[in-house]
């Protein structure tokens, strides 16, 4: 009989593998730590230095500043009292130290970033300023009426510098209220309102909430005649301009000018130094970085083809005959027994 030939197997292919998403981890400290000088938290009216302890700030009121002497503590945006209050009919205000605008002195690039709360409007009250003379400061404060502000940037040669910004026209944010107490798990970011009807005692947008002011210099732009000064609100630059800065070194005013005098009314938190100008995405960051981090996404989409083809057929051919031709047994022939 002819021998069946051995069937050829069918490969099984490859599985195609699935790649593991590679997970965005959430930020280990409150700040964006690079470039970063000093950064004050000023969880339950601490004036500690929350980067690297080196630049402690002091509590001062027209009595004097003391490393003892505390601020009361302020409602902030998610409800807690983890900022701090500054009363203006008691001068009150906040002295950072003098190391801290050592790195942002000159016309070296800096970025400070601070939420503010402004309780009473008034004119030219300091949100902060730092330098000495009138011809060598660097600052943000109120202008006028509610929802102007003017940013000092001083030099010796142009000190007349300062520009104002209204923030009531062509306003790029739409306004929200300020968001009242909530759950800790709530978003504390100004554009969620926590489930909170607009105060209907509030007469401006601008006074008595809050808002997420920064002010940033770029030293390498003014050498080349470009916008060197850009002036941020809730995470948006509302507006950027040429200027020649030199500012000379001085303990940082948080609420008042470098002389302790326009004192703000109302309550500050999270202030942030930085020794470069904040891009405008990094400016987002420290907007947007009380809130939630979103949902882990993947950084790169998984491979959807295997690593490698699968193999279309076996490693040796099958035998298709047998080897050799089988060998035929002939039948014995049976014994004939004789007839007698």
């Amino acid at each position: 009989p002819t021998a069946a030939p051995t069937a050829e197997p069918t490969p099984s292919p490859t599985s195609t593998p699935t790649a593991a998403p590679s997970v965005s981890p959430q930020p280990t400290a409150p700040e964006y730590e690079y470039d970063l000088v000093a950064y004050y938290a000023m969880d339950e009216g601490s004036l500690a230095d929350g980067h690297d302890g080196a630049h402690r700030g002091r509590a001062c009121s027209t009595a004097a500043c003391d490393t003892e002497q505390s601020l009361a503590e302020a409602l902030a945006r998610d409800g807690g009292y983890d900022a701090v209050s500054l009363d203006a009919s008691s001068n009150q205000f906040i002295r950072l130290p003098y190391a801290t605008t050592v790195p942002i002195s000159e016309d070296k690039p800096r970025t400070i970033c601070l939420w503010a709360r402004i309780e009473t409007w008034a004119d030219n009250a300091r949100l902060f300023e730092y330098g000495q003379g009138p011809t060598q400061r660097f600052g943000l404060r109120t202008y006028k009426i509610p929802g102007h502000f003017s940013v000092i940037s001083h030099d010796r040669k142009q000190p007349s510098t300062n520009v104002t910004v209204d923030l009531n026209a062509n306003r790029l944010v739409a306004q929200r209220p300020t968001p009242g107490p909530t759950p800790e798990s709530a978003s504390r970011r100004l554009d969620s309102d926590g489930g909170n009807a607009a105060s209907a005692s509030t007469p401006n947008p601008w006074v008595g909430t809050w808002h997420h002011y920064c002010v940033t210099y770029a030293a390498d732009r003014a050498k080349r005649n470009r916008r060197n000064v850009t002036f941020y609100v809730d995470g948006v630059a509302e507006k950027t301009w040429n200027a020649t800065v030199n500012t000379s070194a001085s303990p940082l005013y948080i609420g008042a000018d470098v002389l302790g005098s326009h004192t703000l009314d109302g309550a500050v938190d999270e202030v942030y130094v930085y020794e470069k100008a904040l891009d405008a995405w990094q400016i987002g960051v420290l907007y947007g970085i009380i809130s939630p981090p979103p949902t882990a996404v993947p950084t790169s989409l998984p491979s959807s083809s295997p690593t490698t083809a699968p193999t279309s057929a076996p490693t040796t051919a099958p035998t298709a005959l047998p080897t050799s031709s089988p060998t035929f047994l002939p039948t014995a022939a049976p014994t004939t027994s004789p007839t007698s």
